[in-house]
């Protein structure tokens, strides 16, 4: 009980403080009330007095008796983008329903299983950097496609007596270390590859009017995020080789495990069509004037029609509706602050004493890209970064000479890279941190090691890339 008051001494004082405080120049009195609630928000979010859904709704509820335009508060629930994550990741858990992801992951295995480099640690490497790879486009989680993939792989691991508090450096810890990049890696390479992607676009596009379309996303990661994702078993090989180089025949576990499943289930089949018709909505739904989320609740409509998921598997999916109903409130304070000017008011404070303007626009990108990583330590939810930290990062290089776009593309990336640095970075570095193979210290010194390496592609390979394309 002392804990969550104490945690809950700062979720009180900012709006106490905005309440009382003179509004400075230069901002309305709304606005500056609203950035009060809104420093409230990202501490309930980081510090969790309660769960993030009751620490936003008590914030929403509270505080729209007392702003002049409490209908703001209420604004981010009616919108597209706070939609689409709650239909992707509601039509994503028919997944583990029927089973179809761990079945494709099992005929991979049991395909390179025949082959001497599918034997081998790296070539097991892999067929589960490919299992997440398939499932990334239309995964609105790369939680949820972790929780699908590694389970699998742990298995595989602890058959050949790899266990967590036995023999972790035989096997599992390289497969855990290599699913948390592969998972980031592919989260970097569909808009839709991670629920926190979606809350990127929407902010950049109400910041700085930068529209990224799911083929503009793809376009954009294509070489650079094809080059870390197909490099990382080799480099993670590298960094933190497994004890257990050749895995002997692994053929006999995979076919026991394909005949538990028995033969490919009408659910299966149906999930199958829907994915493929996902993607290619995705793909090229925009042409068409159909957008992202149109295409998610057509998805999540067929898979109710033909039984896939029903209402209570719906609500069983609770980190879909905290997801919804935490981003909902954040999304409205954060439109609030940016249609009152509070980030361009942020700005330019920052300004009087970093003086960007000076300076070349490759520079100021290398700093601020350095900074918005810097502060990744000190957030556990990687959309509350993103809220957070994105806005001000991008109003602050609007008086720069930096290339807006190809800043925006860089906090695109570095949103889903970035969660390498530590093992809260987001849902499944928790997730797969949890499953206990690899140490603090291995997570932290390796996960930094591949995060520099993966700029280094980033800035060498990527900027180049995007120039060449148009794109910049």
């Amino acid at each position: 009980m002392k804990s969550k008051i104490a945690k809950l001494i700062p979720v009180v004082i900012f709006p106490a403080l905005f309440w009382t405080l003179p509004c400075p120049d230069g901002l309305d009195i709304n606005t500056w009330h609203m950035a009060g609630l809104c420093l409230a928000l990202m501490c309930g979010l980081i510090l969790k007095p309660f769960s993030e859904p009751i620490i936003s709704l008590i914030i929403v509820g509270l505080g729209a008796f007392f702003v002049k335009d409490p209908n703001a508060l209420f604004y981010g629930w009616g919108q597209q983008n706070v939609w689409f994550i709650l239909a992707v990741l509601l039509a994503c858990s028919a997944f583990r329903k029927n089973g179809l992801g761990k079945r494709m992951a099992y005929i991979l295995l049991s395909k390179f299983g025949n082959t001497s480099f599918g034997r081998s640690s790296l070539g097991l490497g892999y067929v589960m950097l490919i299992c997440d790879l398939i499932l990334s486009p239309a995964t609105g989680s790369n939680t949820s496609r972790s929780a699908i993939v590694f389970p699998i792989f742990r298995g595989l691991s602890e058959a050949l007596d790899s266990h967590p508090d036995k023999n972790p450096r035989k096997l599992g810890a390289y497969l855990e270390l290599l699913q948390h990049v592969v998972t980031m890696s592919t989260a970097a390479l569909f808009l839709t590859g991670m629920a926190s992607n979606a809350v990127i676009a929407s902010t950049i596009n109400n910041v700085v009017g930068i529209e990224l379309t799911w083929a503009l996303w793809f376009k954009a990661a294509l070489v650079p995020g094809l080059l870390i994702l197909f490099l990382s078993p080799i480099v993670v090989y590298k960094l933190f080789p497994p004890e257990m180089r050749d895995l002997g025949n692994i053929k006999p576990i995979v076919l026991q495990k394909i005949a538990e499943m028995g033969p490919m289930k009408r659910d299966e089949k149906i999930m199958f069509v829907l994915f493929i018709c996902a993607i290619l909505g995705w793909s090229i739904g925009y042409k068409i004037g159909m957008g992202l989320y149109i295409v998610a609740f057509i998805w999540l409509a067929l898979e109710l029609v033909f039984g896939l998921l029903n209402w209570d598997d719906l609500m069983a999916e609770k980190g879909a509706w905290n997801m919804f109903t935490w981003f909902g409130a954040f999304y409205s304070l954060t439109v609030a602050l940016n249609d009152g000017g509070f980030y361009t008011w942020i700005a330019s404070q920052l300004q009087l004493y970093l003086n960007l303007n000076a300076i070349s626009g490759s520079l100021v990108l290398v700093i601020l890209v350095l900074l918005s990583l810097v502060v990744k330590y000190f957030f556990v939810s990687n959309s509350a970064y993103i809220v957070s930290i994105y806005p001000v990062v991008l109003t602050l290089a609007k008086a720069t000479q930096v290339n807006m776009m190809a800043l925006s593309l860089m906090l695109v990336f570095f949103g889903a890279y970035g969660a390498l640095l530590c093992n809260y970075g987001n849902g499944a570095s928790i997730y797969l941190y949890g499953n206990g193979y690899v140490s603090q210290k291995d997570w932290y010194t390796k996960g930094t090691i591949i995060l520099i390496l993966i700029s280094l592609v980033l800035f060498t390979v990527g900027l180049p890339y995007w120039k060449l394309i148009g794109i910049l």
